[in-house]
């Protein structure tokens, strides 16, 4: 009986905390649909970008309205463009006299006056005053008055979603207390998502006024997307949280009396370190670099370098320095901004990684975390305020002011870090008196690593969202559009073109060949380290490594300039042969066909032979010598002992390489084979990877970067699948394996 009211008990555990993460996951994705454009139901016309998001039409109303603002001014220019015509135009009897006329002043102008019309060497940028937004605002308003008050209520109704969904993870976060403060947190998050779901019906009154409008501006009205998409998590989260206040039962300790109810702090702490780890993430993203003002700025440019490389960040923007079009201050602003956003961010995780200490280490932490958020929130207006300075000015044409759409973004992950720091600062206890900073050391290990798993995640995977041109009709730089959507398009092409089929599989054949002779031969590194370690005298093995290695680090351009040298028509070889009178004249070994596969394998093994060696040379040095000793004992001799010891001891090493080699066997490299190719070799020189550089970059005018992508996603995705199938078929042979 005992037992089954223990498993009943364990039962009605599990079923809560699924609960429990289910309404945590669905209030998190109405978090997300607040920064997705195309879920955005205030977003009532197609002139507003589809980026235009939630947050953004509730704290940055200019960037809401900008789009309608710019549209009228358009219609405007428009109908004036259109008078002027029509004055012109009249003004002339002929259409083709008013056309000889401009011909003529057109031949008599000096074509230095036509080139540098607009340009003053005495110009001095004027210094820009920003506009007042309220002012123009006021203006539009005055003729569009229902319109302007329909885009009103919509920034009132998105600043209620936000607040609503906002009490939702408030609810969340007392959700993670004990007894009374998670049931309070269900409740709150019950009451917030009433509230997300009311907000919703909200906007169907402002696009209706909106749409009914529209007969002084010419814009097209539509229908508020993803209101029925936030109706539908709002009541996934409102039906969960209201069975967890009825479900939970009152959390005891172990000698069974109720625990104290409390607030858990380690949420908050779990919050504002993924979030800092996700900002940092953006700071080396392009798309998502708020201090992109301008379409001269580069679009490769991320916040990172915006803030540490002020060369980098305006060189296309020296022109209009120059001529006088806008002030430098106004770049350097920009500039200072980026610099604290990026020096703040970094600090926020820096203090995350602190965080993982003691009580006196976290204090440090959370101060650390408040003042990099802080300064962070505050260098989002100094953007803000510089973009509003290139929309300001006279030359507003030539500046391309772009505005930035991520500043919202920052804005609110930067927010939500200053108050979990903030509450995880008040919460935590104190440092006792004299105690010192420490962090434990696994953590440390961990901390230490982790800058490298950063790397490897920015320079290794980060990269893959590259693959994203394989579904796009793309030249190099040209920008992606859903215009230029294309589907599998260049995944078929190789199915249905003859030639590219023809070239895919000599290529893969040179692939497999030159990968398979170093796989078959890939004991050699391990039998010239057993030698090696066998040479007795200690001069001369390292006198031998060190000439071995040192090939690894020379490239290949200076590998092929010595090949050259020796096998070359003028080389060492031809002379010496032409010298002996064995040959007429010198031959260029380098050419041609014959063998290449093989000489293409021996300048590799000459090349990494040594450096391959020092594993396995590690590894012979931690053999236990008393196998050796026991094995003397026995009278076993010199060669008995490489085969019954040295060689048993690193065959796992030996099996671990081998299965990394097989998982790689599309992968061989492309340096050697571009610098020893030439036109009579180029057939069964090309491998996978000098195939797809040439795909890219080989001629800008036959340049074929959605094809080439699909062929390195290929490579990938067999790499993965041949490393996966030899890890199992080690495990089953011998009955351990990588992972």
């Amino acid at each position: 009986m005992k037992d089954k009211i223990t498993k009943t008990f364990e039962i009605q555990k599990y079923i809560t905390s699924g609960l429990s993460w289910a309404s945590k996951i669905s209030i998190l994705l109405l978090f997300i649909f607040m920064f997705i454009g195309h879920l955005n139901p205030a977003r009532f016309s197609s002139r507003m970008d589809s980026g235009t998001s939630i947050v953004k039409s509730a704290f940055y109303f200019r960037g809401y309205v900008a789009p309608l603002l710019e549209a009228e001014k358009a219609g405007v220019n428009a109908g004036e463009s259109t008078d002027e015509a029509e004055a012109d135009s009249e003004s002339y009897d002929d259409f083709y006299s008013n056309f000889a006329a401009m011909v003529e002043n057109s031949a008599a102008a000096d074509s230095s006056d036509l080139v540098f019309d607009d340009f003053d060497e005495n110009a001095k940028a004027k210094k820009i005053k920003a506009n007042s937004f309220a002012a123009e605002w006021n203006a539009f308003k005055g003729r569009h008055l229902q319109i302007a008050q329909a885009l009103e209520d919509g920034r009132k109704d998105s600043i209620f979603t936000f607040i609503a969904i906002f009490i939702c993870i408030i609810g969340v976060y007392l959700a993670c207390g004990s007894n009374k403060i998670r049931k309070i947190g269900n409740i709150v998050i019950c009451a917030g998502s009433v509230l997300t779901i009311f907000s919703m019906t909200t906007y169907a009154a402002a696009q209706a006024s909106f749409a009914s409008a529209l007969d002084s501006l010419d814009v097209a009205a539509i229908n508020p997307n993803g209101a029925g998409t936030f109706i539908t998590f709002s009541v996934i989260a409102l039906l969960l949280a209201l069975a967890l206040i009825f479900v939970e039962k009152a959390e005891l300790a172990e000698d069974g009396s109720k625990v104290k109810s409390a607030l858990n702090v380690q949420p908050f702490q779990i919050t504002y370190r993924l979030l800092a780890l996700l900002l940092f993430v953006l700071l080396f993203i392009p798309g998502a670099n708020p201090a992109r003002i301008s379409l001269n700025i580069s679009r490769n440019v991320s916040l990172f370098t915006a803030g540490f490389s002020y060369g980098t960040y305006t060189q296309n923007m020296e022109r209009l320095f120059i001529r006088g079009w806008l002030p430098e201050s106004v770049m350097v602003a920009a500039f200072i901004s980026s610099l604290v956003a990026c020096l703040g961010i970094i600090a926020c995780g820096a203090g995350s990684c602190m965080s993982v200490g003691n009580s006196k280490l976290k204090r440090y932490a959370h101060i650390t975390i408040l003042a990099g958020s802080a300064a962070s929130f505050a260098s989002m207006f100094g953007l803000l305020h510089a973009y509003n300075l290139l929309t300001s000015s006279e030359n507003v044409a030539k500046i391309e002011p772009l505005e930035p759409h991520t500043v919202p973004l920052f804005c609110v992950l930067l927010a939500f870090i200053f108050v979990c720091a903030l509450v995880a600062f008040i919460k935590s206890p104190a440092p006792e008196k004299g105690e010192k900073c420490h962090i434990e050391a696994p953590l440390q290990l961990f901390l230490m690593l982790l800058p490298f798993l950063l790397l490897v995640f920015i320079f290794s995977y980060l990269p893959l969202w590259g693959w994203r041109y394989a579904f796009f009709d793309y030249n190099a730089g040209d920008t992606l559009s859903m215009d230029k959507w294309v589907g599998l398009k260049w995944f078929k092409a190789p199915f249905e073109n003859a030639a590219t089929r023809s070239d895919i599989l000599r290529v893969l054949r040179n692939t497999l060949v030159m990968s398979g002779l170093g796989i078959a031969t890939s004991w050699l590194p391990m039998i010239f380290a057993i030698f090696l370690s066998e040479i007795k005298n200690t001069q001369a093995r390292k006198v031998i490594q060190t000439l071995t290695t040192i090939p690894n680090f020379i490239s290949w351009v200076l590998v092929y300039a010595i090949a050259f040298c020796i096998f070359g028509t003028e080389g060492f070889i031809s002379s010496l042969m032409v010298n002996s009178g064995i040959w007429e004249k010198g031959v260029n070994m380098l050419m041609g066909e014959h063998l290449i596969w093989v000489k293409m394998w021996l300048w590799g093994t000459w090349k990494g032979l040594g450096w391959s060696a020092i594993m396995y040379i590690a590894a012979i040095s931690g053999i236990d010598q008393q196998l050796y000793e026991a094995a003397t004992v026995d009278g076993a001799g010199r060669f008995q002992k490489i085969w019954h010891i040295t060689i048993p001891e690193l065959f796992p090493t030996y099996i671990v390489l081998l299965i990394l080699s097989v998982s790689n066997i599309l992968s061989n490299g492309m340096d050697q084979y571009l610098v020893f190719k030439n036109p009579t070799n180029k057939n069964p020189i090309e491998v996978l990877d000098l195939y797809v550089y040439q795909l890219s970059f080989g001629q800008t005018s036959n340049s074929n970067i959605p094809f080439s992508t699909v062929v390195s996603m290929f490579k990938s995705l067999v790499s993965v699948i041949l490393l996966f199938i030899t890890n199992k078929i080690s495990k089953w042979v011998r009955g351990s394996s990588i992972f």
